[in-house]
Formats: structure tokens, C-alpha cells, sequence
């Protein structure tokens, strides 16, 4: 399957509000348009997931990142630009105070995780929706992520709207995103 059809067709289902598993920057990704509240609760009860955890948000650009979060420092725009460049384990961040996400997507403290990927699935896919989408790994709550497609539940796959046909023989190069706060140009790892 062509990787431009496989585009078409995500950001089709993505549009229509559903759910979508899809490969990433790390492992497999349960997701869906950041902005559609009922499509943020079908993936938790996809995963057995409490609706009030937050979930990590995926953006393809500054520009977006911009729009979701606002201002971002100088210091946390080089740890972007230097983990993009050298092509590390991705760096998801929390940030505070963002604006224009459903309020679910928040922590109780009113931070929102947010990821800017470098992934070329991802970010023809987030281009092509225009809007930043969920990513959440594609396992049941509370079980190990699967490091690949064939390591999927078939509880997942079987509740999923579209299941992506692209780079399902490859293994995660990273099992999951590293996590950071900034707080006064002070990195706190959240998990690495």
C-alpha cells in the first residue's frame, strides 16, 4: 500500500472522528484528532484507559506547537531543535498553561504533553489533517507497550476504526517518548 493512500485514508477516518493505529517515532500509536472529545473517549475505552489521565499530544511543526502552547522559551526550543537534529529518543514535553485542547487532555496542574515529531508518517499525516492528533501507545492500560505491529492485542486491533498498512515489519527503535518539564530553564525528567 502506497504511503500517500495510506495518508488519504487516516486522515479520512481521523475527519470522521475515529480511531486510528498507526506507526510513529516510537512504538505503534493509538490516536485520533486532539480536538474531538468523542474520539479522545473512544480511545480509552478502546485501551481500558480512565479518561481523566492525559494523554500525549503529537505536533509536526513550531508553527503548531506555537498554536498549542503558546510562547516557548529559547532553552526549550534548542532541546527541540538539537533532539530533532541528532535524531535521539524522542522528547515529549509538558507544558504549562496550553490553550485551544479539550480540557481531558490536561493534568490535574493544568500541563499538557506534547510532542513535536520528526517522524515522516506522522508529520505528512498531522500536516494533511491540519490539526495535532493523540498518541497513545497502542496496548491495553496498564500492560507492557508492544515494540511492534505483531505484538499488538488483538483487543486493540479488533476495537480500532483503521488499522494503518504501513511499516508493520519493523520494530521500535524507542519503546516510548523520553519526558520532560522545564521549569526555569531547569530540565526535570519525568521518564527517560
Amino acid at each position: 500500500m502506497s504511503f500517500y493512500v495510506e495518508i488519504e485514508k487516516s486522515v479520512n477516518i481521523l475527519k470522521r472522528g475515529k480511531s486510528l493505529l498507526y506507526p510513529t517515532d516510537t512504538v505503534w500509536g493509538l490516536g485520533c484528532d486532539a480536538f474531538n472529545i468523542q474520539a479522545i473517549k473512544k480511545i480509552c475505552e478502546i485501551k481500558n484507559r480512565n479518561i481523566y489521565k492525559s494523554m500525549i499530544v503529537l505536533v509536526e511543526s513550531m508553527d503548531r506547537l506555537h498554536q498549542l502552547v503558546g510562547t516557548i522559551s529559547s532553552f526549550t526550543k534548542e532541546i527541540i531543535i538539537d533532539n530533532i537534529n541528532k535524531k535521539d529518543k524522542p522528547v515529549t514535553i509538558i507544558y504549562e498553561n496550553a490553550k485551544k485542547i479539550p480540557s481531558n487532555l490536561f493534568r490535574q496542574d493544568n500541563t499538557l504533553a506534547v510532542r513535536l515529531t520528526y517522524d515522516p508518517f506522522c508529520t505528512c499525516l498531522i500536516r494533511s489533517l491540519d490539526r495535532p492528533i493523540i498518541s497513545t501507545s497502542a496496548n491495553l492500560s496498564g500492560f507492557i507497550s508492544p515494540k511492534s505491529f505483531s505484538e499488538i492485542s488483538p483487543a486493540i486491533l479488533s476495537k480500532t476504526d483503521y488499522i494503518v498498512n504501513f511499516r508493520r515489519e519493523e520494530k521500535a527503535k524507542h519503546s516510548a517518548s523520553s519526558i520532560i518539564k522545564i521549569i526555569s530553564n531547569q530540565i526535570k525528567i519525568l521518564r527517560m
